[in-house]
């Protein structure tokens, strides 16, 4: 239905005559009389009031497809750094009506309903993470003023993933149980055998690491890139640093233009704070990484540079990371290049 049409519909069902509905939303009566006509359509700067006096959202405005909404949502998790009331909850109930009605299909989509999961769970990551930096201002603003109490400490811990002394807090037991139980249902799964593993050796879980280790080798589809990194990791847990290194020089011997092994080469290097080795892996994966290429190899450098106090150098690289975006992805705005002022303008306080 075009947007005359809807108009012409909701105004009906509101009962107002174009005369009223003209002089509540201060235009002319011709206008009205236009838009329901498909001579012309509302200003884009009239729709947040049209969607006001119907009582609709301005998706409902124009009667998108599901497909379309999804595509939009995508689209404003990706732009927006916040989002409003209205747009969470607009979000949130469309997603919860097409899960339901996917679910009640007799031969429902798996894939398009995990599509759905994934994107809810998305919303409310963002919701969490914009309510996280928050968490985050205001804890810091409380230690700060009242340095020796506690109670705002725990709050900075859960917002900023900071490491927490309590190892019924900090474990990762909940999270491994749900990937055991993911691999047995799903063998094939390669990816969680990765996940599994990281997690059983951040809790210094080594053994049962390995024991996964040995059955993501044996996996058909496995990536044997995975194999190697976490031999050495399993190693360097092991406190085998001997073993570690000849793993990554193999690693480097086997791949030395493969842009993914020199970026976790120097997450070595970074993990065991030789920061130079470590940058000097990180460009070597930048050079080598096809275009467009993804930032995760400068943000690495923008943080170890901060770390050494040479913050002109940590600028620099979010200058590097701003003009890839522009240049390479063509994004000019949005909550991606919002970030990258915000960390320059953090640095650049530091530096006062």
């Amino acid at each position: 239905m075009e947007i005359g049409n809807k108009i012409k519909m909701l105004r009906l069902k509101k009962g107002a005559t174009q005369e009223m509905m003209a002089q509540e939303l201060c235009v002319s009566s011709q206008a009205v009389s236009k838009w329901e006509n498909s001579v012309c359509a509302p200003d884009i700067a009239m729709l947040p009031k049209l969607s006001v006096y119907f009582g609709v959202t301005i998706d409902e405005l124009f009667d998108m497809t599901a497909e379309q909404r999804l595509h939009r949502i995508e689209h404003m998790l990706d732009m927006e750094e916040t989002l409003s009331e209205a747009e969470f909850k607009e979000t949130v109930s469309f997603l919860e009506e097409e899960i339901e009605k996917a679910m009640q299909n007799a031969g429902r989509d798996e894939s398009y309903l995990a599509q759905l999961n994934s994107l809810l769970a998305h919303t409310y990551h963002h919701r969490m993470a914009s309510d996280g930096r928050k968490v985050s201002e205001y804890a810091r603003k409380s230690m700060r003023l009242a340095p020796d109490v506690k109670s705002a400490q725990w709050l900075l811990e859960d917002s900023e993933g900071a490491v927490c002394h309590d190892w019924n807090i900090s474990n990762h037991s909940k999270t491994i149980r749900f990937y055991q139980e993911l691999i047995e249902n799903n063998p094939t799964a390669s990816r969680n055998y990765v996940e599994l593993m990281d997690n059983l050796l951040d809790d210094f879980r080594v053994d049962e690491a390995e024991d996964v280790l040995k059955k993501y080798a044996a996996l058909n589809n496995k990536n044997e890139l995975w194999v190697w990194v976490f031999e050495a990791k399993i190693a360097i847990a092991r406190f085998d640093p001997v073993l570690a290194f000849q793993k990554l020089h193999e690693m480097e011997t086997l791949f030395p233009d493969d842009p993914n092994v020199l970026f976790q080469i120097g997450n070595f290097y970074a993990r065991l704070s030789r920061y130079d080795e470590a940058i000097s892996y990180y460009e070597k994966s930048w050079e080598k990484d096809p275009v467009p290429r993804y930032c995760d190899a400068l943000e690495s450098e923008a943080a170890i540079y901060e770390l050494q106090g040479n913050y002109e150098q940590a600028l620099t690289c979010w200058d590097r990371i701003r003009e890839n975006l522009e240049q390479e992805w063509k994004v000019y705005e949005g909550a991606s290049v919002q970030r990258i002022w915000n960390e320059k303008n953090r640095i650049l306080n530091q530096m006062r």
